[in-house]
């Protein structure tokens, strides 16, 4: 079935002939494209946590975007962004200053703080219940419902994103290899390090509405780790991610599963994959020895 699904053409032009499927399409491979700009960024420099820990730590903000657009008869979609970048930021910043003040290691600071923001939309959340409020969309995604302004929006920020990445590449590439020797020598340090929470937050807050704050992490971490950069852009890790996103975008309708789960999915096979064949090569060589 699944073939015949795969090789039905007839079927994919239907699809992609209406509006929400190109507009999904458009989406998807956005997305792609801001975590494959990303990526080597966050493998290079360990944090592949920050997808995981925002998509927490936005939680509280977006269950505020509703009570705010609620009670002030607000645009929903723009109370939902705001609110979920001013709690994203605050616990950005937060899990920095328990890092240093505490001395705790990052993961443990991010762990720490996702929790108790976590906690807070939780409790929060249960406020809401008996309203026709869906927060499994921002947790999980829906990128079928998506409409032009969220493509408009996710073109804009890829378009920031990517430029403060370009432009200030041997900033970024002197920040990733050595911080401190990188600010004796000059480099614009300070700067990439305030710039870094901002344009993950904004990547995690963009993608959340397509593949869900929940799936946002792993995009961000699997196209450098199977395609290992040595500079904070990558157009290898790029084009990647914008291929798996779209494999997995053709695979989830195919199947009729989730998209942003199926595209993970897709991610962890090939790093799966990835592992096997290093360790039979590994195996081969050791028995050649």
């Amino acid at each position: 079935m699944l073939q015949e699904s795969l090789i039905d053409f007839s079927m994919w032009q239907s699809f992609f002939e209406a509006d929400f499927a190109r507009i999904a399409l458009i989406c998807t491979l956005l997305v792609g494209a801001l975590c494959g700009v990303l990526s080597p960024t966050i493998v290079l420099k360990q944090r592949s946590y920050v997808g995981d820990t925002l998509a927490h730590l936005v939680f509280p903000g977006l269950v505020a975007g509703y009570f705010i657009a609620a009670a002030f008869d607000l645009p929903l979609w723009g109370t939902l962004m705001v609110g979920a970048a001013v709690t994203g930021l605050v616990g950005s910043i937060l899990v920095e200053r328990l890092e240093r003040i505490l001395n705790l290691p990052p993961d443990s600071a991010a762990v720490l703080t996702l929790t108790g923001f976590f906690a807070a939309g939780v409790v929060a959340v249960s406020r809401l219940r008996g309203t026709r409020i869906d927060l499994e969309r921002f947790l999980f995604g829906d990128v079928l419902n998506l409409t032009n302004l969220d493509a408009v929006v996710l073109g804009v920020v890829l378009a920031v994103v990517t430029s403060f990445v370009v432009v200030l590449r041997k900033d970024w590439d002197a920040w990733l290899s050595d911080p401190e020797f990188a600010r004796l020598m000059g480099f614009r340090v300070a700067l990439i390090e305030r710039l870094f929470p901002i344009v993950v937050t904004a990547a995690v807050l963009t993608g959340l509405v397509a593949v869900g704050g929940l799936m946002i992490s792993a995009l961000l971490a699997v196209p450098a780790s199977l395609l290992p950069p040595k500079s904070a852009f990558s157009i290898p890790a790029l084009l990647f991610s914008i291929a798996l996103s779209l494999i997995g975008l053709l695979a989830a309708f195919a199947l009729d599963w989730p998209v942003g789960s199926t595209i993970v999915l897709v991610g962890f096979v090939l790093v799966l994959a990835k592992a096997i064949v290093i360790s039979l090569a590994k195996r081969d060589s050791a028995a050649s020895i």
